[in-house]
């Protein structure tokens, strides 16, 4: 049973009200968390959190004061199941990005970071950035397509 690490657009697409497709991915992701089998990594509260603090900075604090509450409960929703950093992910990380690099693509740290988690632990990158973890060499799939397989079993 393989579990699913979304990245950061994945995570903040959840803090908008699912309508279309982001809902039907939304009752997918539901389930699959009630598996178990849905992580959350700490780069992924690292760049929601700094996104909240640009916003607040911007004088958006309506808003930012939303996320910050959402990010909240998410963080203990997930609590036991947040996935951090250490030696273990950080080298799996950098042979990440290293392949990516000297395959031509510039993914960056965050990416690498969360392919290195995904690596580690043997999880599916849910993204809609596919191009970048595809070159980090890891297994990446973006919410369209899970969607589409569920209503589209192969035969």
């Amino acid at each position: 049973m393989k579990g699913f690490l979304p990245d950061t657009d994945v995570v903040s697409s959840l803090a908008r009200p699912p309508r279309g497709e982001t809902g039907k991915f939304a009752d997918w992701l539901e389930q699959r968390d009630r598996e178990g089998r849905v992580f959350l990594s700490v780069v992924a509260i690292h760049e929601i959190r700094k996104g909240i603090v640009l916003l607040e900075h911007k004088g958006a604090t309506t808003k930012a004061s939303a996320l910050h509450s959402w990010l909240a409960g998410l963080c203990a929703g997930y609590a036991d199941r947040v996935l951090e950093l250490d030696v273990s992910v950080a080298e799996a990380s950098g042979n990440a990005e290293a392949r990516a690099l000297t395959a031509g693509h510039g993914p960056g740290m965050a990416d690498a970071l969360v392919a290195g988690v995904a690596e580690f632990h043997n999880l599916v990158v849910m993204t809609r950035n596919i191009t970048h973890f595809r070159a980090l060499g890891v297994a990446a799939v973006t919410p369209e397509e899970v969607v589409q397989q569920e209503e589209c079993p192969p035969a």
